[in-house]
């Protein structure tokens, strides 16, 4: 992909229209050509424009030289620096990194119909539907999610749910050239709250629902709705999607000044878009929804009570984005599970094994309901449980209450990142107090899938939570591969082989 060039008085001119405060041009001609923003000195390309972002643990001005070094033409600051080199003065680095990112790949979410897709749960699954129905009506849609990004056969690795803003802007860039009509970006709380999805502009804001989650970094529950609902303003969108199963979500869709359809999966609850009946099995899950067209029946590959609400709330999408009833659950019906989100494993004489990514207690407490849904009669759903280690400690007691709904719970090592492991789990197992389940701790991952695998008995579910799609763990130092569903399918192949050579003896 190769980017336009853009004079850099059109980069002033840029800054100056957005910026909240004075921009001060030092240095470089008004026909000096800029190519690309970048934010790492360690990615900088000949030509490009260099942000010195101030970060919490470094000052990207620390590198400015290196990266004129490098290559960079000029530098984005918000302090003078002593160098040889044209600078553009800001307030705020950060602030600009998404108005400016977008000028230097040429604006292209301006060339797409884009869906924006936020939420505690459901984000990358709805965000993978979406574009599912929008494929299904013809378009070649893009797409963003937790997974990396996705068009016409083509796929790119992104580090962050969000990618920074230049990268983002990039990427939009790279499905415009590769046919791209259309694109659906999961936009998480601390990329609205940081800026990375500035200079996007959605056609439909999707809210998937609300819980508690990313404390750490928005301090306070209000904090971190707030951040949610800034996607839902008429700057960043022309309409919204609201599942309003939740209060928060009733609360956003009361508060957004931009027309709003209300979906619920729960028949209380009033809404524009309503789940009347569903049912979900091995097979997949069917759904029939209620609007203002009648009711529809919808049939989906996607396993789990779980989805219910994302293929209701992708069904309201579609109708927003103006799309016919039957196109929209041909999309739909089309459209497979992400990575790691209710991924089914089986094998001979074996469980059904279930690998899911829920990592908040309410998500757990679904994806208990969903393998309790799929066991054999007299079946019993055992647990792999562990929690991330420096993050969201908040959270470990509530993923032990909700874990309370397994027969046996597996306590072990989701990936440190430095914390002990014995604390971890032990924050885990003061929730589980009070519950029926059986409790192990076994703090090797590995053996604990393995372990859980080999208990559990061919009508029980093993259901291994928290990491999903993810092919790396970190404890102490560089993150080693692990992933959990080759594991466990590794377990039950282990397992069928064991039953082959008792058959043969």
């Amino acid at each position: 992909m190769s980017l336009p060039a853009v004079p850099w008085a059109a980069v002033e001119s840029r800054a100056r229209s957005v910026a909240a405060g004075p921009v001060v041009r030092s240095g470089g001609a008004d026909h000096l050509l800029v190519r690309d923003l970048v934010t790492d000195s360690r990615a900088v390309t000949p030509g490009c424009l260099f942000a010195c972002v101030r970060g919490a643990r470094s000052d990207g001005h620390r590198f400015a030289e290196a990266a004129l070094a490098a290559g960079a033409a000029a530098l984005l600051v918000d302090r003078p620096l002593p160098l040889d080199a044209p600078q553009l003065l800001v307030p705020s680095v950060r602030a600009l990194l998404g108005p400016l990112g977008a000028l230097l790949a040429g604006d292209p979410a301006a060339h797409l119909r884009v869906v924006g897709v936020t939420g505690s749960n459901g984000k990358t699954t709805t965000s993978t539907l979406v574009r599912g129905v929008l494929e299904a009506a013809g378009e070649c849609a893009g797409v963003v999610t937790t997974l990396g990004a996705r068009v016409a056969g083509q796929t790119r690795g992104t580090r962050l749910t969000t990618p920074e803003a230049p990268e983002l802007h990039g990427l939009l860039r790279w499905m415009l050239d590769a046919g791209a009509t259309s694109a659906v970006v999961e936009a998480s709380s601390i990329a609205l709250d940081v800026g990375r999805v500035d200079a996007v502009h959605v056609e439909v804001a999707v809210f998937t629902g609300f819980e508690e989650d990313h404390l750490d970094h928005h301090g306070t529950i209000e904090q971190y709705w707030a951040s949610k609902a800034l996607l839902f303003t008429p700057e960043r969108t022309d309409s919204a999607v609201v599942v309003v199963d939740d209060p928060w979500g009733r609360r956003l869709a009361d508060q957004a000044r931009v027309p709003v359809t209300r979906v619920s999966t729960r028949p209380e609850v009033p809404a524009d878009v309503r789940v009347v009946g569903w049912r979900t099995g091995l097979d997949g899950t069917s759904v029939v929804v209620e609007d203002d067209g009648g009711r529809h029946w919808i049939c989906s590959p996607l396993v789990g009570r779980v989805h219910v609400g994302n293929i209701a709330a992708a069904w309201a999408t579609g109708r927003s984005l103006g799309l016919a009833p039957e196109t929209i659950a041909a999309g739909l019906a089309a459209t497979a599970a992400p990575a790691g989100r209710n991924t089914l494993l089986r094998g001979p004489g074996g469980p059904l094994v279930v690998v899911d990514y829920a990592h908040t207690p309410r998500a757990l407490a679904a994806a208990v309901q969903t393998a309790r849904d799929l066991t054999g009669p007299g079946g019993e759903v055992h647990l792999v449980l562990g929690a991330r280690g420096r993050r969201d400690r908040y959270k470990r007691q509530g993923l032990g209450v909700s874990a309370r709904a397994a027969d046996t719970v597996w306590l072990t090592n989701e990936g440190s990142h430095g914390e002990r492991p014995e604390a971890i789990v032990e924050e885990l197992r003061v929730g589980l107090i009070g519950g029926s389940a059986v409790v192990h701790t076994v703090l090797d991952r590995r053996e604990a899938i393995t372990a859980a695998v080999e208990a559990a008995g061919s009508r029980d579910v093993v259901l291994v939570v928290g990491r999903g799609h993810e092919t790396t763990l970190t404890d102490d130092g560089a993150p080693v591969p692990f992933d959990d569903a080759e594991v466990a399918q590794e377990a039950l192949d282990s397992r069928a082989d064991e039953l082959v050579a008792e058959q043969a003896s």
